[in-house]
C-alpha cells in the first residue's frame, strides 16, 4: 500500500487525539501476519504502509501521546529491507516472537535481560520512557485477532497498565482516503477481468477447476497480491436445489448447467469481492425471473446508501423487498465493509444503526432463501460499492444480470 509520510501523520494526529481524551500514554495496535487473509490483518498496515505478504510475522504499531510512533516485528533482520521499500517509518525494532515456532530472532538461552531483543510488551515500555511518557495506560486495540498466549504476554509485563480500549482505528479505517478508493476500484477491476475470462473460457466437458484456474491466471498476472474464486454448478438447474461450494469444484461440465462464481481479490493490500451467476450455452428463464427478484431486492437496499442513512437500512430494505416475493433474507446482514481486511466496518446488519459516511466501501451480498427450501442459500449477485457524498458508486463493472458462458468470441 504506497503511502507517504504525510497521510500516516494525519492518521496518527487522529490516534493522539484518542488517546489524550482517553487519558493513555500510548496504543499498541496489533495485527497478525498478513498471511491470515480471513481475519483482520489491516491495522498494522493502516498505520504503517507495510501491507503486502512479506508481512508473515506478528506485528504493531505503537503510538505515544508525544513523539513519532514504531513498528515492533517478531521476525529477522532481512525484514527491515522489506519494510522500508513500503514504508515511510523511521522507527523499526526488532522483538522477540511470542509463537515459539514463528520464524523469529529469540533471545539466547542464558543471555543477561539487558542484551537480545526485548518482547513487544518491553519494547513498548522502552518506547513510552523514551517518549517520556509517564504515569499513563497504555491502551490496546486488535485483541479480536490476538492470540491467547500474545495477549497472556503483554498483560503479564504490563500488568494494570494495560488496557482494552475502543477500537479507533477500526472507525479510521472504515473512511477511505481518495487513494485508497483507487487501489479498491483497480482490485475490482481485476475481479471484472477474472469473472470476464471464466465465462469466456467455460466448456462443456471442463471441470469447475478449470474454468476458475482460468479467473485466476488472468487475475494474477494483472498484479494481484491475492486471487481466489469459487463456483458452484449445476443440474440441479433450479436454485432451490443448488449449494455453494468452496472446495475445488472437480464436477464436469453440461450445455445447459447453472453457474455461480465467487471472487477474493487483494491488490497492494485491499480486499474486492464480487459474485455473478449465470448459464452454460443456452440462456433460462427461469433463471432471469429468480435473478431479478433478488436483483431487484439488492437494488432496494443500495437505493438507501447515502451519508448519514443508518447501515442497518440496507439489510431492512433488501428483506423488505425480497419478501414480497415470498424470499427471504438470510443471517440478518447484507454483506460487510470492504478494504484492507475482506471484513470490516460498516457491517450492513439490520441491527447496526450507525450512520454511513462518505469513504465507506461496502461489499453488498445478501444470502437468499428461496420460497419453500428451508436449508438452501443462493447468493446471486455480490456488489462493492463505495458511498460517496451523492450516494453510492458500483466499483465492479461486469454485467447484475445473468451471464452466459462458453459462446465464441465475437
Amino acid at each position: 500500500m504506497p503511502v507517504s509520510a504525510e497521510m500516516l501523520e494525519g492518521r496518527y494526529k487522529k490516534v493522539r487525539a484518542f488517546l489524550e481524551e482517553q487519558g493513555l500514554g500510548a496504543l499498541i495496535v496489533y495485527s497478525p501476519p498478513a498471511q491470515h487473509q480471513w481475519g483482520q490483518t489491516g491495522h498494522v498496515a493502516y498505520l504503517s504502509g507495510w501491507a503486502n505478504l512479506n508481512r508473515l510475522v506478528d506485528s504493531a504499531v505503537v503510538v505515544p501521546l508525544d513523539g513519532p510512533p514504531a513498528l515492533l516485528f517478531a521476525g529477522l533482520p532481512m525484514m527491515i529491507d522489506q519494510i522500508v521499500d513500503d514504508s515511510p517509518m523511521k522507527d523499526l525494532r526488532l522483538v522477540q516472537g511470542v509463537d515459539p515456532n514463528a520464524v523469529s530472532m529469540a533471545r539466547p538461552a542464558g543471555a543477561s535481560a539487558g542484551s537480545g531483543p526485548r518482547t513487544f510488551a518491553g519494547e513498548t515500555l522502552a518506547l513510552v520512557r523514551e517518549r517520556e511518557v509517564f504515569g499513563k495506560s497504555i491502551g490496546v486495540v486488535g485483541v479480536e485477532n490476538m492470540s491467547v498466549p500474545f495477549y497472556e504476554a503483554l498483560s503479564n509485563e504490563l500488568g494494570e497498565d494495560l488496557k482494552r480500549v475502543d477500537d479507533i482505528v477500526a472507525e479510521l479505517r472504515s473512511v477511505k482516503a481518495p487513494e485508497e478508493v483507487e487501489l479498491l476500484r483497480h482490485a475490482s477491476h481485476l475481479g471484472d477481468l477474472g469473472f470476464q475470462a471464466m465465462v469466456e473460457a467455460a466448456k462443456p466437458g471442463m471441470r469447475g477447476i478449470e474454468i476458475v484456474a482460468e479467473g485466476e491466471r488472468v487475475v494474477r498476472r494483472g498484479g494481484a497480491d491475492h486471487a481466489k474464486f469459487w463456483m458452484a454448478s449445476g443440474p440441479p438447474t433450479t436454485v432451490e436445489e443448488m449449494r455453494l461450494d468452496l472446495k475445488p469444484h472437480e464436477r464436469v461440465l453440461q450445455d445447459g448447467d447453472f453457474m455461480g462464481f465467487g471472487s477474493y481479490i487483494v491488490y497492494k493490500g485491499y480486499w474486492s469481492h464480487g459474485m455473478r451467476a449465470g448459464t452454460l450455452g443456452k440462456p433460462s428463464d427461469y433463471l432471469e425471473k429468480v435473478a431479478k427478484i433478488t436483483r431487484d431486492a439488492i437494488d432496494a437496499g443500495i437505493a438507501v446508501i447515502k451519508p448519514g442513512a443508518p447501515a442497518g437500512g440496507i439489510a431492512k430494505a433488501i428483506r423488505e423487498k425480497a419478501a414480497e416475493s415470498g424470499w427471504q433474507l438470510q443471517g440478518g446482514r447484507a454483506g460487510h465493509g470492504n478494504g484492507l481486511d475482506y471484513s470490516e466496518r460498516p457491517i450492513p446488519s439490520e441491527a447496526n444503526q450507525t450512520p454511513l459516511q462518505a469513504g465507506n466501501t461496502i461489499v453488498i451480498h445478501p444470502a437468499f432463501q428461496p420460497p419453500g427450501a428451508e436449508t438452501t442459500v443462493w447468493v446471486p449477485i455480490g456488489d462493492h460499492i463505495h458511498v460517496t457524498p451523492d450516494g453510492p458508486e458500483f466499483l465492479m463493472e461486469f454485467p447484475r444480470t445473468p451471464f452466459l458462458a462458453g459462446l465464441p468470441a465475437v
